[in-house]
């Protein structure tokens, strides 16, 4: 019985010093947090903007007068040149019109042929005495008044002439030809918008800059609100102060030729708080069309900022906080401004902390203010 005492009791107090050696582990034991110690560099960030094309030049098409289609001389997306004949409207109605003044203007033109023989016989007749001088003088106003008959007359011809001219709807400008709505056998009036003509040897890109953006380019390129838009401070167009841009496809091909800013509007507008911008590129081999969506390139330099594992971020709604690692060795949450980088991996922490400063990477998650690093 003794015996088996003796072995109860070592084993109870080997379990008893197994216990409190375990208990002294996990008190040295610490996590450690990964940290690093933010340093300021420049690094050129690219911002990537939903755009749409359009021509240099675009003019919508509208008929002149009213009728029934009766030819359609394209398709849409062809290339077409100034004059060329797009629509024709029935020209019955115009060309009974045009017959109508010709045949008043040849009325016009004989009752003034008469009405002149008259004047010029009073005319005779007044010389010697024959008629007084009311009936002279009224026979010339008869005349005066056929003349302007004719002349009436004339301007009707014209109208209805050129009313027939505007039944052949042609191309305001060179260029390549969109939005066709109209077929042919449906009725046309000047209020209907039939084309459009785009001159697509430039092409524009649409597109719109928050304001925080505008803010930021204001203060990076030093502009200044105009009543043709932003510019530099001395006047300089601001394609040529901004960086150039490049444009990627819907299929994700970057296209051949870079582009400049061209047009930033200074009115921020209340309902989207947005500013709209245009930016130019060469087309010179018809590559691009108005119409399309792309993405504008824009090529950002930022200087002074710190960059850091995306994993050492802490989300608070939208907001981005980062722990500091204070002198006590505890942590502190500082709320910065950072974007992230084009890769995805990083942040770029513009404001909120600065150069020294050491940071929590790993681990930041677990993290609550006053915790103790290390």
């Amino acid at each position: 019985m003794k015996g088996v005492f003796r072995v109860f009791f070592v084993s109870v107090c080997c379990v008893l010093l197994s216990s409190c050696g375990g208990s002294k582990k996990d008190e040295k034991a610490q996590v450690k947090y990964e940290t690093q110690v933010m340093k300021p560099e420049s690094r050129v960030y690219n911002l990537y903007i939903p755009a749409t094309l359009h021509g240099i030049t675009e003019v919508e098409v509208y008929p002149r007068v009213s009728g029934i289609i009766r030819k359609v001389n394209f398709t849409d997306g062809i290339k077409v040149s100034r004059g060329q004949v797009l629509f024709v409207i029935d020209e019955t109605e115009h060309q009974l019109n045009v017959m109508n003044a010709e045949a008043n203007l040849a009325a016009a033109k004989a009752q003034m042929e008469t009405t002149k023989m008259q004047y010029e016989s009073n005319q005779h007749l007044a010389e010697k005495k024959i008629v007084s001088e009311n009936v002279l003088r009224t026979a010339e106003n008869v005349y005066e008044a056929a003349q302007a008959a004719v002349e009436q007359a004339k301007a009707q011809l014209a109208i209805a002439k050129t009313n027939l001219g505007y039944c052949k709807v042609t191309a305001p400008i060179n260029g390549m030809i969109k939005e066709n709505g109209f077929r042919m056998g449906e009725v046309a009036e000047p209020s209907d918008m039939l084309c459009t003509v785009s001159d697509d040897s430039q092409i524009q890109a649409w597109f719109s800059y928050t304001e925080s953006q505008l803010l930021e380019l204001i203060d990076r390129y030093n502009l200044v609100s105009t009543s043709e838009g932003m510019k530099g401070r001395d006047g300089q167009k601001v394609g040529d102060l901004l960086p150039k841009l490049q444009l990627q496809l819907r299929n994700g091909q970057t296209y051949t030729h870079e582009g400049v800013i061209t047009e930033i509007g200074g009115i921020v507008d209340r309902k989207t708080g947005t500013v709209i911008a245009r930016a130019t590129f060469p087309n010179p081999d018809d590559e691009l069309r108005a119409g399309l969506s792309v993405t504008l390139v824009f090529p950002t330099k930022m200087d002074n900022v710190f960059r850091v594992p995306m994993k050492a971020a802490v989300h608070l709604q939208n907001q981005l906080l980062f722990y500091r690692v204070k002198k006590d060795g505890t942590a502190e949450g500082v709320i910065c401004e950072a974007i992230p980088s084009n890769s995805g991996n990083h942040y770029y922490v513009k404001n909120g902390l600065k150069a020294g400063d050491e940071i929590v990477v790993n681990g930041a998650q677990k993290l609550s203010n006053g915790a103790k690093v290390r």
